[in-house]
Formats: structure tokens, C-alpha cells, sequence
């Protein structure tokens, strides 16, 4: 399952494939927790590999969110859910919302100015301009640069300046 969500999502490769994507929040949590947790859900506080799900379980004058564990270790039993310990932790924005930024950002070989990113997904500049910031962190944390790194432009002032050095 994991492998056929994240293919869906390598081929995304127009606006509207990326609408379609992104449709609703629960198969935005699905896919990011497909994402976050491909080898099944794992307890952010204490790494315990079982957990049970607390969606429908009433909850006094609320119900429980939908995507929200709890795991099963008896000395931990902390109550999480697939943005727990993220930039996306309690955050007001839908996941499709925050799922369509990255994407966007993904797709810009030269990067996308707040203001833009803002006019697209329909929220403020300060909020596009934090959106950005957090997934970027997130991107850069998760994929460090190792082993063979190419680069498509090697402007020619380098060549000059390494020669003359």
C-alpha cells in the first residue's frame, strides 16, 4: 500500500491532478500517514510499534478526531496522530491545504515567493510565508544531501574564480 500511495503521488503532474489528489482530509491523513508511518504507526513519545485507534469513541460532549492513536505500551499510552511532534502539529489549516503547498514547492525550480504561494492555496501572506518556512525545514531534514550530488548550472564565474584562486 505504501509504495502504490507514494507512486500516486510522484505522478501527480498538473494542477488539477494535484486538486484531485488533495480532494479531502481524510484521504489527506491517510496519505500522509502512509508517508510518515509506511511500515505501520509507531508511537512518537516512546517508539512502541503498537497503538490502537481512538476514532469513534465518545468522548464526553465531543467525539474523538478522526486519525487519533493511542499507544498500547502500558507505562506510555500517549495519545498521538500523524502530525504530532510536526510544523503541522495544531495547526488550523486543513491538511490539503498544507499537501498542496508542499506540492507547489516541490514543483518551482526557483522557489515560490510567499505572495504567491498565498494567492494560490486562498490564505494570507504572513500564513503562506510560515507554511513555507516549516516545509522547507522539513524538507531540508529529511533529505540531506549525501553521497553523489549533480547540479544542473555551474555558472561560469565559478570555473574562472577556482582557476585564479
Amino acid at each position: 500500500m505504501p509504495e502504490t500511495m507514494l507512486a500516486a503521488l510522484s505522478s501527480i503532474r498538473t494542477v488539477d491532478e494535484m486538486v484531485e489528489a488533495f480532494r479531502d482530509e481524510e484521504h489527506c491523513r491517510r496519505l500522509l500517514e502512509t508517508m510518515v508511518w509506511p511500515d505501520g504507526r509507531i508511537c512518537p513519545a516512546c517508539g512502541y510499534k503498537r497503538s490502537i485507534a481512538l476514532a469513534g469513541r465518545d468522548t464526553g460532549k465531543r467525539r474523538a478526531r478522526p486519525g487519533l492513536y493511542q499507544c498500547s505500551s502500558g507505562d506510555c499510552r500517549f495519545q498521538f496522530t500523524v502530525t504530532t511532534h510536526t510544523p503541522l502539529h495544531s495547526t488550523k489549516l486543513p491538511l490539503r491545504v498544507w499537501l498542496k503547498a508542499m506540492w507547489l514547492l516541490l514543483q518551482s525550480d526557483k522557489g515560490l515567493s510567499s505572495v504567491r504561494l498565498a494567492e494560490t492555496l486562498g490564505v494570507s501572506q504572513p500564513t503562506a510565508w510560515r507554511m513555507g518556512h516549516a516545509l522547507r525545514l522539513m524538507v531540508a531534514r529529511e533529505n540531506m544531501l549525501a553521497g553523489t550530488v549533480e547540479i544542473d548550472h555551474f555558472p561560469s564565474r565559478w570555473k574562472t574564480q577556482k582557476a585564479a584562486g
